[in-house]
């Protein structure tokens, strides 16, 4: 930590490294107790503190999972202004929607605290600069939110997290994992009623139509009241079908 104050001191952003404060009750020196639940596959556990750059450290080091409150919050804050430097330096790809300045901001925000936006830039920021990729569960709604949001972006060699609306747990499958079986996964919870966030594709309409066609498929659902199909109406079916598709073809 001593070597990143002088960093800390530069960052126009530091203002906005969050106060991690203890709940009500815990004991800050003594190791977090998680009671743990099975549903859907997943072994759930309590996150705290919550948040994405908890999730991944709780998902990908054994010593914060097992540290107390205190260590957590420690630790927790040092990888904050850690990724914060990495976006200062230039790190990651963003898209011209999120500035150096934005994403900065969002790593600092609680997920109390963020906007609908900072919340975004929050969830994107981790999943480019720590390199995985996870699903977000709102069990009240039957939900899931992909992040990366595009499936057909998501790729065997990065770990697959697991968490609930807020982040205040976080999940983890036993055993060997792939996308191939996330595939699985999403189409059980799917025929379970559960709403999924495919990704959209672009193009033309008779583009995106051919396109469709070429997997087999004739014409897409509506809820057009005329009963017209329209080009979202393509657009967000072929994307489901290139998701599931790129799910179906992975190795790992």
């Amino acid at each position: 930590m001593e070597s990143l104050l002088p960093v800390i001191v530069k960052n126009p952003n530091k203002s906005k490294v969050p106060l991690m404060i203890a709940m009500p009750g815990e004991n800050d020196s003594a190791p977090v107790e998680e009671s743990t639940e099975n549903q859907y596959g997943v072994e759930w556990a309590r996150l705290n503190p919550p948040g994405p750059v908890s999730l991944w450290l709780w998902s990908t080091n054994a010593v914060y999972r097992a540290g107390s409150e205190a260590q957590r919050r420690q630790t927790l804050s040092e990888a904050i202004v850690e990724l914060q430097r990495r976006v200062q330096n230039g790190d990651g790809q963003f898209g011209r929607k999120w500035s150096k300045s934005k994403i900065s901001d969002a790593l600092g925000m609680t997920v109390e605290n963020a906007s609908e936006e900072n919340f975004e830039a929050l969830e994107r920021a981790v999943s480019v600069l720590c390199g995985v990729q996870w699903i977000r569960m709102n069990e009240n709604e039957r939900k899931l939110t992909c992040v990366p949001e595009d499936l057909r972006l998501w790729t065997a060699d990065k770990p697959i997290l697991w968490t609930r609306e807020r982040y205040r747990s976080a999940g983890e499958i036993q055993g060997q994992f792939g996308l191939k079986a996330l595939g699985k996964w999403i189409s059980d919870r799917e025929d379970d009623k559960w709403t999924i966030e495919y990704p959209v594709a672009e193009g033309t309409m008779d583009a995106m139509k051919a396109a469709y066609a070429a997997f087999g498929y004739g014409i897409p659902s509506t809820n057009n009241p005329k009963g017209r199909i329209l080009k979202d109406d393509y657009a967000r079916a072929l994307g489901k079908v290139q998701a599931i598709r790129h799910l179906a073809r992975a190795t790992g």
